[in-house]
């Protein structure tokens, strides 16, 4: 009887763990989400000005890129997620190893981007 609880603790436990792991990829998947759509609506508002003459300065450029290097990852990190959510049982743990390296990268990507944007304004508030 005792062998049977503690095979079902251990059981249990491990469904808790998976369970975890898979409400924690649902939520980071419904932010990667909102994120692109945010990172699209600045790069589509900023496209007439990337494109008007004189060219604007190349931190412009830079953000641009890096808000769709995030959007890209973020789009390769859905599809991820919904391939590890299948096998979350096997192999969850290495599985969200690669899922917070994609993480760090989108936000890698949208920080950068975030900085040449800022940088930008920097500039010009600084050169008037």
């Amino acid at each position: 009887m005792r062998r049977q609880s503690r095979n079902s603790y251990m059981s249990d436990n491990q469904l808790n763990k998976s369970q975890r792991t898979v409400d924690s990829l649902k939520l980071l998947q419904d932010w990667s989400k909102w994120l692109i759509g945010l990172e699209a609506i600045v790069c589509m508002s900023l496209w007439p000005k990337l494109a008007a003459k004189p060219a604007p300065s190349v931190l412009m450029y830079a953000g641009w890129m890096m808000f769709w290097a995030s959007i890209i990852i973020a789009a390769i990190l859905l599809l991820a997620i919904s391939f590890f959510v299948r096998r979350v049982d096997t192999s969850a743990d290495r599985d969200m190893k690669k899922v917070w390296v994609m993480v760090g990268l989108q936000y890698a990507c949208f920080l950068a981007g975030l900085f040449c944007f800022a940088l930008h304004l920097i500039l010009i508030w600084s050169s008037e």
